[in-house]
């Protein structure tokens, strides 16, 4: 297990260190293959990795991460001053089962045994309270006992072994609207995990990245990785007619398309009878306390750019196909 550990500065290298990580999957990544990934896709990191789309350089919420974590280590400092911090700029590769890792800090504490992985969080409250604390509850205390989610786990598990280390925490910053909170969260290593990553790993590479073989699609996630990988059509048609998913997909797609209708068709019957007895009056007052209001309102005037993009439709019989 070769482990290749090489200087990087996010400053000056950046470029290089992005199309080095298209050669890997990355400790972030690791949820994903282990099919516990709060965003992206196995096709779309496929896709990545191919060059068959954009890496995602940037993005509000990588900048956030980015410029927070700064302030993560300011507090952390001013938190467990008795810790000995080091901000990590190096990416740490093993190259033959193909992971790497940018971990963001190394610390060594006195009733820690020797250096630890240091993973910084800059975390929303809301969702700080809705994912990461055992008790959700509006009124529970946000520094009460909390799990975090399993992605971020299975990173900083990814970069402690990657890195030999023992030990490895997430530092959080809770991002409130007047106050900020900071929380350090222990992440052991666990065997079951780390078997997890490597065999996960192992399978993306075997199974679709070398023979070149797409992921399947996730129906929930890769609405863009579709109309970006296939922007127009070309006037051919393809033979569904053995694939029984695709049949059963498309009676799904027509009949909730039929209840949108009669739904649509519902809510207008019901509106209109509220109108009614609504009148030339602006609000109605109803029994339970509620109240209708029927309002004008005044919409500026606006155009839209022409625009060129894909429909999908259920058709009655099949167009005549001609070749060329």
């Amino acid at each position: 297990m070769p482990i290749e550990r090489f200087p990087f500065d996010p400053d000056t290298d950046r470029e290089a260190w992005l199309a080095e990580r298209l050669k890997y999957v990355n400790a972030s990544e690791m949820a994903i293959v282990c099919g516990q990934g709060a965003w992206g896709s196995l096709a779309e990191l496929y896709a990545e990795k191919k060059g068959l789309r954009p890496s995602q350089v940037d993005s509000a919420v990588l900048r956030r991460g980015r410029w927070g974590e700064d302030a993560v280590f300011r507090a952390m400092r001013e938190e467990r001053p008795e810790w000995n911090l080091l901000k990590a700029k190096v990416h740490v590769r093993d190259t033959d089962r193909r992971m790497a890792c940018t971990p963001d800090g190394f610390a060594t504490a006195r009733d820690r045994d020797g250096i630890g992985i240091v993973q910084c969080k800059v975390i929303a409250r809301s969702i700080f309270r809705q994912k990461w604390l055992d008790d959700p509850d509006p009124a529970a205390d946000i520094m009460g006992p909390a799990t975090p989610p399993a992605h971020y786990r299975i990173q900083t598990i990814t970069e402690t072994m990657l890195n030999g280390l023992k030990w490895g925490v997430l530092a959080v910053i809770i991002n409130g609207e007047h106050t900020w909170e900071f929380r350090l969260l222990d992440v052991p290593r666990d065997d079951e995990i780390e078997q997890s990553i490597v065999d996960n790993t192992a399978a993306f590479w075997r199974d679709y990245f070398d023979p070149g073989i797409m992921p399947p699609y996730d129906p929930q996630r890769d609405d863009r990785l579709i109309k970006a990988l296939y922007p127009r059509d070309d006037g051919s048609a393809i033979d569904l007619s053995g694939d029984n998913r695709v049949m059963v997909a498309t009676e799904d797609l027509v009949a909730k398309k039929a209840g949108m209708k009669n739904l649509k068709d519902e809510i207008g019957a019901l509106e209109t009878e509220l109108k009614g007895k609504l009148g030339e009056h602006s609000f109605g007052l109803l029994a339970d306390g509620r109240c209708l209001s029927w309002r004008h309102q005044h919409r500026k005037a606006y155009s839209v750019a022409a625009t060129d993009f894909r429909v999908l439709r259920v058709l009655n019989q099949a167009p005549e196909i001609k070749d060329d």
